[in-house]
């Protein structure tokens, strides 16, 4: 497999020579066995069908153990042996995959057992967090998660490492403490106390990372956080309250959002380490007069038999009046607080866009935004790295390559912006220019220009890697004529530029086609439905919705012209979210695609956005129905969900060292070329992914305590305002190295059973005939 698509792939004149052989093989269409065609004798038949089926439905070792009986009894059809060759090489991956992953667990568990035996040496409590990182480690490489959970050393691991935690919080040690319980909640994920004081954590560095007093350039000299609660007025708290009450997917219990919201003020009062940024914080009697009265209102609120919408809005009216009496913070400020807490008990979809939020939230859904081109990142104290430019924009036009360091926006260095400052001074009205200074390493020479901003269009359909021009190549298999695609993502653009590549890859003969919507988080409802149409019939059911009124809305896939005639496999993860697992749901209820790869993230909430004031300033994206498939499945994830999302026909499981493998080879693939750049070398390229792809545990924090910690996601801790442990610099440096492949098992295991279905003939079982046949899988 990987042999055929280096060739397919290849760069130089020997690939160029190969290509040109294959296709003189090659250039009569590929043989397959019609459906019952007889392979041999009735029972090598019997077998070839029974290994096939096998195979279909993930049962990959077996199945592979049939044909090979076959073929070791002398049968001679070419077609049979094909098959046994592809399978012999993809379980060669698959043992090597084992090994590695083996071999990884040993090593992380010998890691804990070391922490432990240090720890009992010098006793610093530093060890227990390093422990807990390594057990977490070794999770995501244990094939029984049960077994693992009652490991001896696992468990005297989080006997340590929550005492320390414990400390750490009263010590207000908050990221250290993240650090412990973030681990926790990932092996022992239906623990609510390792969850609360997760999310406990958080809730103290979120806000000693928004409120500091660090101007940034893009932003007229404001802060951050100046410019995130700018145009916030009460009004629109009281109006997305009212929405709650008329709208919510369920009955909202007004009481808990009033403690919630006056919780939230409380914290922020308490938190000493924001007192630079609000100065009043550092009067204590005036602080104690807040609180006291704060609680005092949250005490009536908790001991009320019910409230309602009114009263809800009459307790944040009086925290206003409190507010304003003392002085504490600025109001919208408290207003963006006390409604961050008062949504809180709903559910984790529903959330405010407050008006400086509108503008990156309609880019997304929207799939277009005004800017120049540019795909960049920044760390703290260097110039702007250019990532890519996007195609056929301003940026590319005018010779941007990937590599360039941004020293200057409009004058100023670029080592005064973060990130998100940054961005908000390139991008702009359409038609207005932004002076960008540009130091290129490469050619050592340093050049300004001059870029006038246009409409971008955010592409959302990638091909499996771009050819010298640029351009996208989606035809992975020439021979069988099987297509790959990549989704990034649903916009209101989606579903045309779908139609357009699909007919485009019917036109160059397609026959099979792998659709990957790994770590594709969703979109709009009507992208979802509109996608999951084009490949059925008609008439064919797709989703339904309930909410707390009226009637379940239903939606069937229309009359209009459908791809609806070659097979397909959608590729999904647990990143695969929303509209992705509507889609694969659809197909795979209909029996129309195989979904291969790990159950999906399980978000079947549906949420609308509602517009708050008459100038749409504001608007409460708001949970207000659940989403079922079309056998009556819902797909939503509760915190005590054992079941949820869409599962797999096909299951292979990635850990996180593949995941990063695959991730780099996605980004490079991405990159494109600027327009006048001959060619990035693999140095270029591993330079431009590497700050994505580090595998040493300790750079591998949870992704949520670290929510813009830095521009780079890497944290930063006495910058942010947390103090570092006492025995950090204790602790070892680790190498962990990774050492699997640049291989994606997901996508191989995908291009494999597209090729037997395609040599074979024939059709993938149902879904309940794979129950049947793997019992032990469903």
């Amino acid at each position: 497999m990987r042999r055929l698509r280096a060739t397919l792939f290849g760069n130089g004149y020997l690939a160029a020579t190969l290509i040109l052989l294959l296709v003189a093989v090659s250039s009569a269409p590929a043989a397959s066995l019609s459906p019952g065609t007889e392979v041999g004798s009735k029972a090598q038949h019997e077998k070839w069908l029974e290994g096939l089926r096998m195979v279909s439905a993930g049962r990959l070792s077996e199945g592979a153990e049939r044909i090979r009986q076959i073929v070791s009894e002398g049968i001679r059809d070419e077609r049979v042996q094909r098959v046994n060759d592809w399978l012999a090489e993809f379980e060669q991956l698959q043992r090597d995959r084992s090994e590695r992953i083996r071999a990884g667990y040993d090593k992380y568990a010998a890691w804990v057992n070391g922490d432990i035996a240090n720890f009992e040496k010098d006793h610093k409590r530093a060890w227990w967090r390093q422990a807990i990182q390594d057990c977490a480690w070794a999770f995501g490489t244990t094939e029984d998660e049960d077994a693992f959970r009652a490991e001896p050393w696992l468990v005297r691991a989080i006997e340590g490492a929550t005492k320390v935690a414990t400390e750490y919080e009263g010590e207000q040690k908050w990221r250290q403490a993240a650090r412990i319980y973030g681990p926790l909640r990932g092996i022992f994920p239906f623990n609510k106390s390792y969850r609360e004081a997760f999310e406990r954590c958080q809730s103290h560095i979120r806000l000693q990372l928004v409120y500091t007093n660090e101007p940034v350039w893009g932003y007229g000299g404001r802060s951050e956080w100046e410019e995130a609660v700018k145009d916030i007025v009460p009004e629109m708290a009281r109006a997305a309250f009212r929405r709650i009450d008329t709208d919510y997917l369920r009955e909202p219990v007004f009481a808990e959002a009033a403690v919630a919201g006056l919780d939230q003020l409380l914290l922020m009062a308490k938190e000493p380490k924001i007192a630079e940024v609000f100065k009043k914080l550092q009067d204590k009697d005036v602080v104690r007069e807040f609180c006291m009265r704060i609680e005092a209102k949250r005490q009536q609120a908790q001991e009320a038999d019910e409230l309602d919408v009114e009263d809800l809005i009459g307790f944040f009216e009086r925290a206003l009046i409190i507010n304003s009496e003392t002085g504490l913070f600025p109001q919208a400020v408290l207003v963006h607080e006390f409604v961050l807490g008062a949504l809180r008990p709903l559910d984790k979809f529903s959330d405010m866009l407050w008006p400086a939020d509108l503008a990156d939230f309609n880019k997304h859904t929207q799939g277009k935004f005004s800017g120049v081109g540019i795909q960049i990142r920044k760390r703290r104290n260097e110039p702007i790295e250019v990532i890519s430019p996007l195609e056929g924009t301003p940026a590319y036009e005018a010779g941007i390559q990937a590599g360039d360091l941004i020293t200057k926006i409009n004058g100023e260095s670029a080592l005064k912006y973060s990130i998100y400052g940054a961005v908000a001074e390139i991008t702009g009205p359409a038609g207005t220019f932004v002076r960008l200074t540009i130091r290129r390493p490469s050619e050592d020479r340093e050049f300004a220009v001059r870029l006038e901003r246009q409409e971008i269009k955010i592409l959302t359909i990638k091909g499996y890697e771009r050819d010298e021009e640029g351009h996208w190549q989606y035809m992975v298999d020439p021979e069988f004529k099987i297509a790959y695609a990549r989704m990034t993502h649903f916009t209101e653009g989606t579903t045309e530029e779908l139609i357009s590549l699909v007919r485009d890859l019917r036109n160059q003969g397609m026959r099979g086609f792998i659709f990957d919507l790994r770590g594709n988080p969703g979109g709009p409802l009507k992208a979802a439905v509109d996608v999951s149409d084009l490949f059925l019939d008609a008439d064919k059911q797709i989703v339904s919705t309930k909410g707390r009124f009226g009637k379940p809305w239903v939606k069937s896939s229309s009359d209009e012209m459908h791809y609806s005639d070659f097979p397909m496999i959608i590729l999904t993860n647990e990143f695969s979210a929303s509209a992705s697992e509507i889609v694969a749901g659809a197909l795979q209820v209909h029996g129309r695609a195989m979904i291969l790869g790990e159950r999906t993230f399980g978000k079947g909430s549906v949420q609308q956005v509602l517009p708050l004031t008459a100038r749409e300033m504001a608007c409460l994206k708001l949970t207000t129905a659940h989403y079922y498939l079309p056998d009556g499945r819902c797909l939503h994830r509760e915190d005590d969900s054992t079941t949820w999302g869409v599962d797999p026909d096909v299951k292979i499981k990635l850990i996180g060292k593949e995941m990063v493998k695959v991730r780099d080879l996605q980004l490079k693939k991405e990159i494109l070329k600027g327009k006048n750049q001959k060619r990035l070398s693999a140095e270029q390229l591993e330079a431009l992914t590497r700050y994505r792809s580090s595998t040493n545990p300790a750079d591998n924090e949870s992704d949520e305590t670290y929510d813009g910690a830095d521009d780079d996601g890497k944290g930063d801790d006495k910058a942010n305002g947390d103090e570092e442990d006492e025995e950090e610099l204790e602790l070892p440096d680790r190498e962990d190295e990774n050492t699997f492949p640049e291989v994606d098992p997901q996508f191989e295991g995908a291009l494999l059973l597209l090729r037997i279905r395609l040599e074979s003939g024939e059709r993938w079982p149902t879904r309940s005939t794979q129950w049947v046949l793997a019992p032990d899988d469903a």
